[in-house]
């Protein structure tokens, strides 16, 4: 595992010198300017359009963060040969793969603490308590915006980089639709047919609107402890464990080559 650790610190410093990670934090404190110019509006309640700016706009840009540090990685590794070296140290290639996902992780958790930390301290200002349903959800867009860093990896095993790219946006916004598919077909049109298909589309692919209570959370909406921090965490362990093991298998008998 130190060899693992060596090479995420490696491949962290190479994607930090993009200085996209300052880019995408200053971008939210602009985001966090203009929620403040419109925190005085009172839609409901007071503050709710101030955190719906917020968490739209840090999804936002959490998501786009997540697909440029894996592209940025995948294009680097097969122009570069990034696995060149890593590999010929006598890292496997599970290694290898391992620290290509914790340096994933550990890019868009620097983008998180950065966020969490700038709202924790304006909406405690403002809102004068604790706000953790906003904060929790901000967590749940990270991991959501990971497991669709980790499909950009899955798919380049199996087509170019910019086809999984393109294939990972796709699932992500079929999966964010899936809750109101289930909806519109078990409570509102009621077909049986229709009933069917989203239930197997609820649980059979994969379901990015486990992340997103935003709704709930900015109208203090009554959510189940399950449903809001139980079944999100869950869902992501065990999807992401998932998606690294089929990616393994595919990349150990995968022919590597660079400057494609």
């Amino acid at each position: 595992m130190k060899k693992v650790f060596s090479l995420v610190k490696f491949f962290s410093k190479s994607l930090f010198k993009e200085k996209a990670t300052t880019l995408f934090i200053l971008l939210a404190v602009i985001m966090i300017v203009i929620a403040l110019g419109l925190s005085d509006i009172d839609i409901a309640r007071k503050y709710k359009l101030l955190e719906d700016v917020l968490l739209t706009s840090q999804m936002f840009l959490l998501h786009v963060a997540a697909l440029f540090y894996a592209f940025d990685f995948l294009q680097k590794e097969r122009t570069l040969g990034l696995f060149v070296l890593p590999l010929s140290t006598g890292l496997s290639r599970r290694g290898y793969l391992l620290g290509q996902f914790l340096t994933i992780i550990f890019m868009v958790f620097t983008i998180f603490v950065s966020f969490f930390m700038i709202d924790s301290l304006v909406l405690y200002l403002l809102e004068k308590e604790f706000v953790y349903q906003v904060l929790w959800q901000l967590f749940l867009y990270t991991l959501s915006a990971i497991l669709l860093s980790f499909f950009i990896t899955l798919f380049s095993n199996f087509v170019s980089l910019m086809n999984s790219v393109i294939y990972s946006v796709a699932l992500f916004f079929i999966g964010n639709g899936l809750d109101e598919f289930y909806v519109y077909a078990h409570y509102i049109k009621k077909e049986q047919f229709l009933e069917k298909i989203s239930t197997l589309f609820y649980y059979f692919v994969p379901n990015f609107s486990y992340f997103d209570k935003q709704a709930q959370v900015v109208n203090r909406a009554l959510i189940g402890k399950e449903e809001f921090f139980l079944y999100p965490v869950g869902y992501f362990l065990i999807l992401a464990v998932l998606i690294f093991l089929v990616s393994y298998i595919k990349y150990q008998k995968r022919v590597l080559r660079f400057g494609e």
